[in-house]
Protein backbone atom coordinates (compact mmCIF):
# COMPACT_ATOMS: atom_id res chain seq x y z
CA UNK A 1 0.00 0.00 0.00
CA UNK A 2 1.07 3.44 -0.97
CA UNK A 3 1.83 5.72 2.09
CA UNK A 4 2.46 9.31 2.50
CA UNK A 5 0.70 11.01 0.45
CA UNK A 6 -0.87 14.58 0.53
CA UNK A 7 -4.51 15.86 -1.00
CA UNK A 8 -5.36 19.31 -0.84
CA UNK A 9 -7.93 19.36 -3.08
CA UNK A 10 -10.21 16.58 -2.21
CA UNK A 11 -14.55 17.47 -2.83
CA UNK A 12 -16.16 15.60 0.00
CA UNK A 13 -19.83 16.17 -2.50
CA UNK A 14 -17.31 13.82 -5.23
CA UNK A 15 -16.24 11.72 -2.99
CA UNK A 16 -19.10 9.47 -1.62
CA UNK A 17 -19.05 5.53 -1.98
CA UNK A 18 -20.80 4.37 -5.23
CA UNK A 19 -22.56 1.44 -3.38
CA UNK A 20 -23.09 4.23 -0.26
CA UNK A 21 -24.83 6.62 -3.26
CA UNK A 22 -27.30 3.93 -4.50
CA UNK A 23 -28.08 2.95 -0.61
CA UNK A 24 -28.89 7.09 -0.26
CA UNK A 25 -30.90 6.97 -3.77
CA UNK A 26 -32.75 4.23 -2.79
CA UNK A 27 -33.10 6.16 0.89
CA UNK A 28 -35.18 8.99 -0.72
CA UNK A 29 -36.78 7.37 -3.43
CA UNK A 30 -34.62 8.40 -6.29
CA UNK A 31 -35.82 5.26 -8.06
CA UNK A 32 -33.09 4.58 -10.91
CA UNK A 33 -31.12 1.55 -12.00
CA UNK A 34 -27.42 1.48 -10.72
CA UNK A 35 -26.32 1.38 -13.92
CA UNK A 36 -28.03 5.11 -15.07
CA UNK A 37 -27.07 6.29 -11.23
CA UNK A 38 -23.02 5.20 -12.27
CA UNK A 39 -23.52 6.96 -15.57
CA UNK A 40 -25.07 9.92 -14.46
CA UNK A 41 -22.44 10.96 -11.19
CA UNK A 42 -19.10 8.99 -13.22
CA UNK A 43 -16.81 10.78 -15.97
CA UNK A 44 -15.45 7.04 -16.61
CA UNK A 45 -15.90 6.63 -20.50
CA UNK A 46 -17.13 9.94 -20.55
CA UNK A 47 -15.84 12.58 -23.72
CA UNK A 48 -14.37 14.81 -22.02
CA UNK A 49 -16.65 18.47 -21.13
CA UNK A 50 -16.16 21.20 -18.37
CA UNK A 51 -19.98 21.31 -18.24
CA UNK A 52 -20.68 17.80 -18.29
CA UNK A 53 -18.63 17.22 -15.34
CA UNK A 54 -20.00 19.49 -13.87
CA UNK A 55 -23.49 17.46 -14.61
CA UNK A 56 -22.37 14.77 -12.22
CA UNK A 57 -23.11 16.81 -9.20
CA UNK A 58 -26.78 17.39 -9.58
CA UNK A 59 -28.09 14.25 -8.60
CA UNK A 60 -26.38 14.44 -5.43
CA UNK A 61 -27.73 17.78 -4.79
CA UNK A 62 -30.49 17.99 -2.25
CA UNK A 63 -29.99 14.39 -1.33
CA UNK A 64 -29.08 14.27 2.49
CA UNK A 65 -32.06 13.30 4.69
CA UNK A 66 -30.76 12.97 8.01
CA UNK A 67 -27.25 13.68 9.68
CA UNK A 68 -26.08 10.09 10.24
CA UNK A 69 -25.90 9.94 6.29
CA UNK A 70 -23.61 13.33 7.13
CA UNK A 71 -21.69 11.80 9.25
CA UNK A 72 -21.23 8.70 6.71
CA UNK A 73 -20.19 10.14 3.98
CA UNK A 74 -17.65 12.42 5.74
CA UNK A 75 -16.36 9.39 7.55
CA UNK A 76 -15.68 6.93 4.41
CA UNK A 77 -14.43 9.82 2.07
CA UNK A 78 -11.63 10.45 4.79
CA UNK A 79 -11.10 6.44 5.29
CA UNK A 80 -10.87 5.58 1.29
CA UNK A 81 -8.29 8.84 2.09
CA UNK A 82 -6.52 7.03 4.73
CA UNK A 83 -6.74 3.51 3.04
CA UNK A 84 -4.57 4.85 0.14
CA UNK A 85 -1.76 5.96 2.04
CA UNK A 86 -2.60 9.84 2.55
CA UNK A 87 -1.39 11.08 5.48
CA UNK A 88 -2.87 14.58 5.41
CA UNK A 89 -5.91 15.65 4.11
CA UNK A 90 -7.87 18.64 3.20
CA UNK A 91 -11.45 18.12 2.46
CA UNK A 92 -13.29 20.33 0.91
CA UNK A 93 -17.37 21.01 0.90
CA UNK A 94 -20.34 23.18 0.76
CA UNK A 95 -22.22 23.37 3.68
CA UNK A 96 -24.90 24.86 1.83
CA UNK A 97 -25.10 21.81 -0.29
CA UNK A 98 -25.39 19.30 2.39
CA UNK A 99 -27.98 21.23 4.40
CA UNK A 100 -30.76 21.67 1.42
CA UNK A 101 -32.96 18.48 1.62
CA UNK A 102 -33.08 18.96 6.21
CA UNK A 103 -32.82 22.92 5.57
CA UNK A 104 -30.95 22.33 8.68
CA UNK A 105 -28.16 25.14 9.79
CA UNK A 106 -24.77 25.62 8.03
CA UNK A 107 -23.00 25.59 11.58
CA UNK A 108 -24.59 21.92 12.44
CA UNK A 109 -23.86 20.13 9.24
CA UNK A 110 -20.53 21.39 9.55
CA UNK A 111 -19.73 20.13 12.65
CA UNK A 112 -21.52 16.62 11.72
CA UNK A 113 -19.12 16.53 8.96
CA UNK A 114 -15.89 17.58 10.91
CA UNK A 115 -17.18 14.52 13.06
CA UNK A 116 -17.91 11.87 11.03
CA UNK A 117 -14.03 12.37 8.90
CA UNK A 118 -12.28 12.57 12.29
CA UNK A 119 -13.54 9.14 13.30
CA UNK A 120 -10.89 7.97 10.62
CA UNK A 121 -8.57 8.70 12.35
CA UNK A 122 -6.30 10.83 9.87
CA UNK A 123 -5.19 14.58 9.76
CA UNK A 124 -7.43 16.12 7.95
CA UNK A 125 -8.56 19.77 7.60
CA UNK A 126 -11.61 21.39 6.18
CA UNK A 127 -12.34 24.58 3.91
CA UNK A 128 -15.89 26.43 3.15
CA UNK A 129 -17.09 26.31 -0.46
CA UNK A 130 -18.81 28.51 -2.12
CA UNK A 131 -20.25 28.49 -5.48
CA UNK A 132 -19.96 31.03 -7.98
CA UNK A 133 -23.00 30.11 -9.94
CA UNK A 134 -25.51 30.47 -6.80
CA UNK A 135 -26.11 33.70 -5.18
CA UNK A 136 -24.65 35.22 -1.67
CA UNK A 137 -27.95 34.27 -0.06
CA UNK A 138 -27.97 30.95 -1.17
CA UNK A 139 -24.43 30.36 -0.30
CA UNK A 140 -25.74 31.86 3.66
CA UNK A 141 -25.48 28.33 5.43
CA UNK A 142 -22.18 28.01 4.13
CA UNK A 143 -21.59 31.56 5.63
CA UNK A 144 -23.26 30.37 8.86
CA UNK A 145 -21.00 27.81 8.97
CA UNK A 146 -17.97 29.62 8.83
CA UNK A 147 -18.68 32.18 11.14
CA UNK A 148 -20.96 29.87 13.53
CA UNK A 149 -17.78 27.89 14.22
CA UNK A 150 -14.16 27.01 14.50
CA UNK A 151 -13.47 24.09 11.51
CA UNK A 152 -12.50 25.82 9.11
CA UNK A 153 -9.03 26.15 8.06
CA UNK A 154 -9.60 27.98 4.59
CA UNK A 155 -12.45 29.72 2.45
CA UNK A 156 -12.82 28.08 -1.41
CA UNK A 157 -14.27 29.43 -4.18
CA UNK A 158 -15.66 26.76 -6.75
CA UNK A 159 -17.82 26.21 -10.06
CA UNK A 160 -18.43 27.55 -13.10
CA UNK A 161 -15.81 29.82 -14.00
CA UNK A 162 -18.08 32.19 -16.52
CA UNK A 163 -19.70 33.36 -13.51
CA UNK A 164 -18.23 36.37 -11.80
CA UNK A 165 -16.15 36.05 -8.51
CA UNK A 166 -15.88 39.73 -7.58
CA UNK A 167 -19.49 39.66 -5.55
CA UNK A 168 -17.77 36.98 -3.19
CA UNK A 169 -14.57 39.43 -2.51
CA UNK A 170 -16.28 41.76 0.40
CA UNK A 171 -17.39 38.66 1.86
CA UNK A 172 -13.88 36.75 1.72
CA UNK A 173 -12.35 39.98 3.22
CA UNK A 174 -14.93 39.62 5.72
CA UNK A 175 -14.05 35.90 7.10
CA UNK A 176 -10.53 36.12 7.17
CA UNK A 177 -9.39 32.91 6.44
CA UNK A 178 -6.60 31.68 3.53
CA UNK A 179 -8.53 31.83 -0.18
CA UNK A 180 -8.05 29.27 -2.67
CA UNK A 181 -9.98 30.03 -5.86
CA UNK A 182 -10.77 27.48 -8.73
CA UNK A 183 -9.04 29.68 -11.60
CA UNK A 184 -7.59 28.89 -14.95
CA UNK A 185 -9.47 25.96 -15.52
CA UNK A 186 -12.39 26.68 -17.37
CA UNK A 187 -11.64 30.55 -17.56
CA UNK A 188 -8.01 32.71 -18.59
CA UNK A 189 -5.06 33.32 -17.01
CA UNK A 190 -6.96 37.11 -15.99
CA UNK A 191 -9.13 34.60 -13.35
CA UNK A 192 -5.98 33.15 -11.89
CA UNK A 193 -4.52 37.30 -11.82
CA UNK A 194 -8.27 38.14 -10.63
CA UNK A 195 -7.89 35.44 -7.44
CA UNK A 196 -4.20 36.73 -7.55
CA UNK A 197 -4.35 40.43 -7.09
CA UNK A 198 -8.09 41.25 -6.07
CA UNK A 199 -8.60 38.02 -3.00
CA UNK A 200 -5.23 37.62 -2.12
CA UNK A 201 -5.30 33.64 -2.92
CA UNK A 202 -2.02 32.22 -2.27
CA UNK A 203 -3.18 29.05 -3.68
CA UNK A 204 -5.26 28.29 -7.15
CA UNK A 205 -7.23 25.45 -7.93
CA UNK A 206 -6.58 24.16 -11.32
CA UNK A 207 -4.95 26.93 -12.61
CA UNK A 208 -3.25 25.34 -16.24
CA UNK A 209 -4.39 28.55 -18.14
CA UNK A 210 -1.82 30.48 -16.36
CA UNK A 211 0.76 29.03 -19.40
CA UNK A 212 -1.12 31.85 -20.85
CA UNK A 213 0.79 34.75 -19.43
CA UNK A 214 4.28 34.57 -19.16
CA UNK A 215 4.58 37.96 -16.61
CA UNK A 216 1.82 35.99 -14.72
CA UNK A 217 4.21 33.04 -14.29
CA UNK A 218 6.41 35.31 -12.93
CA UNK A 219 4.74 36.65 -10.20
CA UNK A 220 3.03 33.19 -9.06
CA UNK A 221 6.68 32.03 -8.35
CA UNK A 222 7.80 35.27 -6.97
CA UNK A 223 4.67 35.37 -4.17
CA UNK A 224 4.92 31.68 -3.77
CA UNK A 225 1.69 30.81 -5.30
CA UNK A 226 0.73 26.80 -5.00
CA UNK A 227 -1.38 24.99 -7.55
CA UNK A 228 -3.59 22.42 -6.73
CA UNK A 229 -3.52 20.30 -10.03
CA UNK A 230 -5.85 17.37 -10.37
CA UNK A 231 -4.48 15.15 -13.63
CA UNK A 232 -7.57 13.04 -14.40
CA UNK A 233 -10.49 15.49 -13.39
CA UNK A 234 -8.48 18.27 -16.10
CA UNK A 235 -8.07 15.61 -18.12
CA UNK A 236 -11.82 15.22 -18.19
CA UNK A 237 -13.42 18.43 -18.39
CA UNK A 238 -10.99 19.11 -21.49
CA UNK A 239 -8.89 21.48 -19.51
CA UNK A 240 -5.88 19.30 -20.69
CA UNK A 241 -5.38 17.06 -23.58
CA UNK A 242 -4.09 14.39 -22.33
CA UNK A 243 -1.89 12.87 -19.77
CA UNK A 244 1.26 12.57 -22.02
CA UNK A 245 1.04 16.48 -22.46
CA UNK A 246 -1.06 17.91 -19.28
CA UNK A 247 0.45 21.32 -18.70
CA UNK A 248 0.85 20.85 -14.96
CA UNK A 249 4.22 19.16 -15.89
CA UNK A 250 5.41 22.42 -17.96
CA UNK A 251 4.40 24.62 -14.93
CA UNK A 252 6.32 22.56 -12.42
CA UNK A 253 9.21 22.66 -15.29
CA UNK A 254 8.58 26.62 -14.99
CA UNK A 255 9.23 26.42 -11.23
CA UNK A 256 5.78 26.77 -10.11
CA UNK A 257 4.79 25.35 -6.46
CA UNK A 258 2.47 22.12 -7.71
CA UNK A 259 0.75 19.32 -5.97
CA UNK A 260 -1.40 16.16 -7.45
CA UNK A 261 -4.75 16.32 -6.16
CA UNK A 262 -8.17 14.11 -6.51
CA UNK A 263 -10.37 16.54 -6.98
CA UNK A 264 -13.53 14.32 -6.96
CA UNK A 265 -12.29 11.11 -6.58
CA UNK A 266 -15.80 8.88 -6.64
CA UNK A 267 -17.20 10.93 -9.69
CA UNK A 268 -13.35 10.62 -11.92
CA UNK A 269 -13.07 7.07 -10.91
CA UNK A 270 -9.79 7.28 -9.34
CA UNK A 271 -7.44 6.87 -6.35
CA UNK A 272 -4.58 9.87 -5.40
CA UNK A 273 -2.08 6.78 -5.22
CA UNK A 274 -2.95 5.57 -8.95
CA UNK A 275 -2.61 9.87 -9.94
CA UNK A 276 0.74 9.17 -8.90
CA UNK A 277 1.12 5.88 -10.89
CA UNK A 278 0.26 7.20 -14.12
CA UNK A 279 1.92 10.29 -13.78
CA UNK A 280 5.37 7.88 -13.59
CA UNK A 281 3.84 6.16 -16.88
CA UNK A 282 3.06 9.61 -18.49
CA UNK A 283 7.20 10.57 -18.07
CA UNK A 284 6.83 12.19 -14.53
CA UNK A 285 10.65 11.44 -12.65
CA UNK A 286 10.48 10.32 -9.45
CA UNK A 287 12.70 12.90 -7.77
CA UNK A 288 10.02 15.39 -9.35
CA UNK A 289 6.90 13.35 -8.09
CA UNK A 290 8.96 13.90 -4.31
CA UNK A 291 9.39 17.42 -5.08
CA UNK A 292 5.50 17.66 -5.75
CA UNK A 293 4.84 15.89 -2.63
CA UNK A 294 7.21 18.42 -1.05
CA UNK A 295 5.26 21.75 -2.28
CA UNK A 296 1.46 19.86 -1.02
CA UNK A 297 3.11 19.52 2.44
CA UNK A 298 4.24 23.43 2.37
CA UNK A 299 1.27 24.82 0.96
CA UNK A 300 -0.86 22.68 3.60
CA UNK A 301 -2.97 25.10 5.82
CA UNK A 302 -1.49 24.40 8.72
CA UNK A 303 0.72 26.42 11.09
CA UNK A 304 4.43 26.55 10.57
CA UNK A 305 6.05 23.90 13.32
CA UNK A 306 3.01 21.50 12.08
CA UNK A 307 4.38 22.18 8.28
CA UNK A 308 7.97 21.51 9.26
CA UNK A 309 6.06 18.76 11.29
CA UNK A 310 4.11 17.73 8.02
CA UNK A 311 7.46 17.14 6.21
CA UNK A 312 8.68 15.54 8.41
CA UNK A 313 6.34 13.00 8.77
CA UNK A 314 5.96 12.70 4.97
CA UNK A 315 9.90 12.06 4.95
CA UNK A 316 9.32 8.80 7.25
CA UNK A 317 6.12 7.78 5.73
CA UNK A 318 7.26 7.93 2.02
CA UNK A 319 9.30 4.84 1.70
CA UNK A 320 6.02 3.31 0.41
CA UNK A 321 4.92 5.89 -1.58
CA UNK A 322 5.45 4.60 -5.43
CA UNK A 323 8.71 6.80 -5.88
Amino acid sequence: MASGLIDLHRHLEGSVRFETFCELAADVGLDLPKRELRRRTCMRGEKPGFLRFLSKFELYRGLYPSRDWIDRVAFEAAEDAKKDGVIYLELRFSPAHFARRMNAKGEDVASWIARGARRAKIDVRFIATFGRQFTLAENGQTVRAVEGTDFFAGLDLAGDESRPAEPFRPLFRRLRLPVTIHAGEAGGPENVREAMERFGARRIGHGLRILRDRRLIETARRNHVHFETCLTSEVQTGVARSWDRHPARRMFEQGLSVSLNTDDPSVCGIRLSGEFRKALKAGWAREDLRKVLLHAAGAAWVGSSERKALASLWVRESSGVIL
